[in-house]
């Protein structure tokens, strides 16, 4: 079933209260506030833990008895929280008394619903359980939805216990740094492995830290999704527009939206996040793998280059306005079909427009000079070639000034 327009929004807007803390006990109850918005209960708790060890960093409960050991809530493979834990997936049941999973914590509880936290290496740094004292309460849609939220607010436990971390051990972390930090736990740690086609994408980090960002969505239907951004701006603040702007593209493709209705309501929500003072240049594809092409909306980014073997090239030019500029900004679909032997290259204005000693600016001429000369080895090492034919261009002007995004799709 899908998720209703007015839940979305509600699922939004409770991740970005989430995200705008550092706070993790302060987290953990905007959690449970903003639960009691999506998913009624009588009982709840979410619990954070270390993967390693099953330490619990981070614990919150309501409407249980205040003698429950906390421990008793997050043992692996006890009670229904611990089996969500150790089976990496969300559960419901209808009637616990039933199910000899469950841990009496509270006499009043009939039916439950609980969901792992789940960072992005895959590991379960945490759960969520909601309880009722009706039968029936939950179903497979609560499910969808609690791992959805829990989900997108592991991204936001995640920077609390960064930032705790940072604070125990008295690093004198300076704001670039930390902005660092932010972008890279944002950026994919695994590459999609999709039939006919090779894909890779690496940010190369230079002094200064932009808003750069890409990502992967494997969507339910049969297309796969990739996006690369570039927020306005530099530092601390970009940083944390693109964890606002991450939770709001992560919402939105997961309800299944067409790509003009992703494009139109996160611009939307970039604006009244950002008041217009920020914009984000965003390009967002579906690869289409049976039919060998790709339907895109280019909101005001660099526009991709697709070389052809045969020697010839394609921008990807047509776009819309940057996202964030206006409220009401509408977005439109191209679509271009892939030849056998493409290469498209997605990039920031850090590939293009970094300069050397005499301020001439790499540009797109020698961006496809230098692919083409590499076209026969993998998405991978062209990634790794662009990044050092940059830096290598702009070495006589002490190197890049902004970071280097790029993302290759070969198609073999």
């Amino acid at each position: 079933m899908p998720v209703s327009d007015e839940t979305i929004n509600t699922l939004v807007e409770a991740v970005r209260r989430i995200s705008s803390s550092l706070d993790l006990d302060e987290v953990l109850d905007t959690i449970l506030d903003s639960l009691k918005q999506l998913i009624d209960y009588s009982a709840a708790v979410v619990c954070v833990v270390e993967p390693t060890t099953g330490v619990v960093n981070g614990l919150k409960v309501r409407g249980y008895p205040g003698h429950m050991p906390r421990e008793a809530f997050v043992e692996t493979g006890h009670g229904i929280i611990g089996w969500a834990i150790e089976n990496k997936r969300g559960v419901f049941v209808n009637d616990v008394r039933k199910d000899t999973r469950y841990v009496r914590a509270r006499t009043e509880t009939v039916s439950e619903v609980a969901a792992p936290i789940i960072r992005g290496d895959g590991e379960v740094i945490g759960a969520i359980n909601l309880e009722s004292d009706q039968a029936d309460s939950y179903g497979q849609r609560d499910v969808q939805l609690l791992s959805m939220f829990a989900s997108l607010a592991g991204s936001a436990i995640e920077q609390t216990l960064l930032h705790a971390r940072v604070v125990q051990q008295h690093m004198a972390e300076t704001e670039l740094e930390l902005a660092r930090t932010v972008v890279d736990s944002l950026l994919p740690r695994s590459f999609p492995s999709l039939e006919g086609f090779d894909i890779f994408g690496m940010t190369i980090p230079v002094r200064q830290v932009g808003g750069d960002y890409f990502d992967f969505f494997d969507a339910l239907t049969d297309r796969f999704g990739v996006l690369i951004a570039d927020v306005s701006g530099k530092g601390l603040a970009a940083a944390l527009i693109m964890v606002s702007f991450r939770a709001h593209i992560h919402a939105t493709v997961l309800n299944e939206f067409a790509m003009r209705v992703v494009m139109a309501r996160v611009n939307s929500l970039v604006y009244n996040t950002t008041q217009g003072d920020r914009f984000i240049t965003t390009f967002y594809g579906l690869i289409d793998p049976l039919h060998k092409r790709l339907l895109y909306i280019n909101a005001g980014h660099n526009p991709p280059l697709l070389l052809h073997a045969d020697g010839t090239r394609e921008l990807l030019e047509e776009a819309g306005l940057p996202l964030g500029i206006f409220e009401d900004s509408r977005y439109s679909e191209s679509v271009v079909n892939f030849r056998k032997s493409d290469l498209l290259v997605l990039y920031t204005d850090g590939v293009t427009e970094a300069t050397n000693a005499a301020d001439d600016a790499f540009g797109l001429d020698r961006l496809e000079q230098v692919v083409r000369a590499e076209s026969n080895k993998s998405s991978l090492e062209i990634c790794a070639v662009i990044a050092a034919a940059v830096r290598d261009f702009s070495a006589g002007s002490g190197g890049p000034a902004d970071d280097l995004t790029v993302l290759v799709i070969k198609v073999k």
